[in-house]
C-alpha cells in the first residue's frame, strides 16, 4: 500500500517541478498535477509516487502530521539469537 504524505513547498521551478520538504526531508516533485492555480513556496501539498495532487491548507497539513506522528510504529525489537550464538543452547 502507498500512502501519500504532506509536505511544505520549498522551490517552485518553471519545468512543473518543485522541491518539497517532509520531517527535514526534501525530495523533487512534479507539481502540475496540483488542480487549482500553481504552489508556491510555503504552501503545503499531498505528495504520492512523486506527485504534488493536492493544495492543503496550513491547519490540515498540522493535523495531518500530528495524526501521523502519533501513530508512528514502536521501534522493532531485536531477533533473537540463532543456535550457537551468545547464549543459545547449541
Amino acid at each position: 500500500m502507498c500512502l501519500g504524505t504532506i509536505a511544505q513547498v520549498v522551490e517552485v521551478h518553471k519545468d512543473g517541478r518543485a522541491v518539497v520538504e517532509d520531517h527535514g526531508k526534501r525530495q523533487l516533485v512534479l507539481e502540475m498535477t496540483v488542480s487549482d492555480d500553481d504552489i508556491t513556496p510555503g504552501d503545503w501539498v499531498v505528495i504520492q509516487s512523486g506527485f504534488a495532487l493536492e493544495r492543503i491548507s496550513e491547519k490540515e497539513a498540522m493535523e495531518a502530521n500530528a495524526i501521523r506522528d502519533s501513530a508512528a510504529p514502536a521501534p522493532a525489537a531485536p531477533a533473537p539469537a540463532a543456535p550457537g550464538e551468545e547464549g543459545q543452547p547449541t
